[in-house]
């Protein structure tokens, strides 16, 4: 009696305790097939989705894509590409104008010392409490 191919690619297994279970076994040249087969059926797919694409693109664009604005790289304004904002240098001269006013001394006028400057307060603070 001929087997089937069912029972050529699988046999029965009796365990330990007597329960019985059918192995299976892989057939690798069906295992091959399938994976070569569905590398094909992805290469045309692949293809053709490219095709459709160009063919898209040409009855889109008939001439070609369009040139180069010559603007390109120049900075817009009102769109993203667009330079940074002017800094303001007023606050540093300020506080540059400042701390040499502080090292100067006090005084209505700029260059006046009305007043001590801080390091000869400080000195002075200093020497009158260790006396």
């Amino acid at each position: 009696m001929k087997k089937t191919q069912s029972e050529i690619e699988s046999r029965v297994i009796v365990g330990a305790h007597g329960v019985a279970a059918e192995e299976d076994h892989l057939v690798m040249g069906k295992v091959i097939g399938v994976g070569v087969g569905a590398m094909v059926l992805f290469l045309v797919g692949a293809v053709w989705a490219w095709r459709i694409q160009v063919v898209t693109m040409e009855e889109a664009q008939p001439n070609g894509p369009p040139p180069r604005p010559a603007a390109v790289g120049q900075y817009e304004v009102g769109i993203v590409n667009q330079r940074l904002f002017e800094q303001d240098w007023h606050a540093v001269e300020k506080l540059g104008g400042q701390q040499q006013a502080l090292r100067n001394g006090w005084g209505d006028q700029p260059g006046v010392a009305a007043h001590k400057t801080l390091d000869q307060a400080m000195e002075q603070v200093i020497t009158t409490e260790s006396q």
